[in-house]
């Protein structure tokens, strides 16, 4: 014979109450309901379509210092690094592995390459100054003699088409300075 065990009353009566609680349609636990999450704003919307834009660009799998090899003329890359410093329309970036999003991934192994990316412009100093972190997609055109911290060599040079800003500024700071994105460069002046 299968008895099934009887509950004592108290306990059926602290689960009945128990369940009372958390009933669908009632309230979360002391008195606050329960609130959906927010809809993505347009900006997070623009945001997330600029990461998959860069995230899945065409490009060759080839780092700076491969990238010297005359052969790679004109293959289009997606490097990521920390802007060294900037002579005109041309940034010299200190190149680092890249994130699954073509962000700067910076590991305790450097890559001790370089490469200098020239634009068709210039690009706000408030943004792009040294120590910004950028990813920039480009043509390979060449290389040259890069000079950094007392020594140097050769690097690749790249014709930028489109430059990615990353921010690293608190989550919710929208001050201009705080800007993550696709920048734009501004003419320069012929003289």
């Amino acid at each position: 014979m299968n008895a099934k065990p009887i509950l004592p009353l108290a306990r059926v009566a602290g689960l009945l109450l128990f369940g009372a609680l958390i009933a669908p349609g009632s309230t979360a636990a002391w008195g606050r309901p329960v609130e959906a999450e927010p809809a993505a704003t347009d900006a997070q919307a623009g945001s997330l379509q600029e990461i998959d834009a860069l995230r899945t660009a065409r490009v060759a799998s080839l780092t700076p210092d491969e990238a010297l090899d005359e052969r790679h003329i004109g293959e289009r890359v997606r490097w990521a690094g920390g802007v060294y410093g900037i002579d005109g329309r041309c940034l010299t970036i200190n190149f680092s592995r890249s994130g699954d999003h073509g962000e700067p991934r910076w590991t305790p192994e450097p890559t001790y390459q370089a490469f200098v990316a020239c634009g068709p412009g210039i690009y706000d100093p408030e943004l792009v100054h040294a120590y910004t972190n950028v990813t920039i997609i480009g043509r390979i055109t060449g290389k040259q003699y890069i000079g950094m911290g007392g020594g140097g060599s050769d690097g690749a040079t790249v014709s930028i088409e489109q430059l990615y800003r990353w921010s690293d500024c608190l989550a919710g700071d929208d001050s201009p300075v705080c800007k993550q994105g696709f920048l734009t460069a501004e003419p320069v002046a012929e003289e």
